[in-house]
């Protein structure tokens, strides 16, 4: 699962609390999870772009420490991490005049004016992703408690590449230098690079990684189905290992957005049925169909404090993301999230749907392409489109 704290939500390493770390990682192995994975946001650890915080780094030491006790795997996620539409920057990394849509540039928890500057290719910010990797591999490359580093959460969400190109060769600058180190290191894609054409093509960055996450969101569930259809997570997970060329994939889980409905209490526990039930049947599905993993995609709902601050005031929905709510009582998400976390289970072979597929021609045809794949895939059929021929 990813750790989002009750108290602080993304925020651990803006105000690190050892005692309230050591208590929150120690119920998440309780809770019968192996591995975790954490933000290191960017304005916490590289505020400016010449080190990385010292201050952060000893923390970090910290978290590492307690998970090594608890036989916790870690994965650290660095670089452009898109969180409810906010990208958590320091001012070095924020242009004043550039708006993007549907994105905000925040630090210290407060939005700014202007949007991220181009990660991928500016110059400033190549040096300061450089920097950051090779002080944190210099660091804790070979530490026990380290899985792989993650590059990074839905990239294209907050800083959408200009070209594919861009994506790809900043991937290849960076995952060098942590193969190097002979480390192991992937990138979490949305869901959303699947269902839209967002300059983000699978197989252009997976040769470079050792597993691909995928974050599905709701939106894309939509696309293909249904929030709460377990059909459309698998559906979207085979297509993207088709995308890919069958790169270990790491699928991500989270509950639907809560809709006006909900306020009713008979209307809310039908959705919190229906929670359960996709989580079951997504699970399930998702380890059949071949994922490397799954993750949770939060492990607490945050308290009064942290609901008042980005990402929660503008996305709602992720006041009710969590494995656990405010009080540390199991969600309807969690309470079947939980009881498959503590089931072993054999990896299946990944199998991608479609088998073969044009590429160029599926992403230049959508959205129409998409759902004639979807309703290929769901009749089982042979007869596919004209993309895959």
């Amino acid at each position: 699962m990813t750790y989002w704290s009750r108290e602080v939500g993304p925020y651990v390493w803006h105000e690190y609390d050892a005692a309230r770390t050591d208590a929150e990682l120690r119920a998440i192995k309780s809770a019968g999870h192996r591995s975790v994975r954490t933000h290191l946001l960017w304005d916490a650890f590289m505020p400016t772009p010449s080190r990385v915080e010292p201050a952060r780094q000893r923390d970090f030491e910290h978290f590492l420490s307690v998970a090594m006790e608890l036989s916790l795997q870690v994965v650290p996620v660095l670089f452009v991490q898109t969180l409810g539409g906010c990208v958590m920057l320091p001012s070095y990394a924020i242009d004043v005049n550039a708006r993007r849509s549907g994105v905000s540039a925040v630090t210290d928890a407060v939005t700014q004016p202007g949007g991220p500057r181009y990660v991928y290719t500016d110059q400033l910010m190549l040096e300061a992703c450089v920097r950051w990797i090779d002080e944190m591999l210099g660091a804790f490359a070979g530490h026990p408690a380290i899985a792989m580093w993650d590059l990074g959460h839905d990239p294209a969400g907050g800083v959408r590449p200009q070209r594919i190109e861009h994506l790809r060769t900043w991937v290849a600058l960076i995952s060098e230098r942590i193969h190097a180190r002979e480390q192991r290191c992937m990138l979490t894609l949305s869901a959303d690079d699947i269902v839209t054409a967002r300059a983000v093509r699978p197989a252009a960055v997976a040769s470079m990684v050792d597993a691909l996450g995928l974050d599905l969101t709701g939106s894309a569930l939509a696309e293909v189905g249904g929030e709460l259809d377990p059909a459309a997570a698998t559906f979207l997970a085979q297509l993207c290992e088709s995308l890919s060329g069958s790169a270990p994939l790491i699928a991500h889980l989270r509950p639907s957005p809560q809709t006006d409905a909900t306020s009713a209490d008979d209307s809310a526990a039908d959705r919190d049925a229906l929670t359960r039930r996709f989580v079951a049947g997504a699970v399930d599905a998702l380890v059949d169909c071949g994922c490397a993993g799954l993750m949770a995609a939060m492990w607490s709902d945050p308290g009064p404090r942290a609901a008042e601050v980005p990402p929660f005031d503008r996305e709602h929905q992720l006041r009710a993301a969590g494995i656990v709510d405010a009080s540390g009582a199991e969600t309807a998400f969690g309470s079947v999230w939980l009881e498959e976390a503590r089931d072993e289970r054999e990896r299946s072979a990944p199998s991608p749907w479609p088998e073969r597929i044009d590429v160029d021609d599926y992403y230049a045809n959508l959205p129409e392409s998409l759902r004639e794949l979807r309703a290929a895939w769901e009749r089982g059929s042979s007869e596919y489109p004209a993309m895959l021929r």
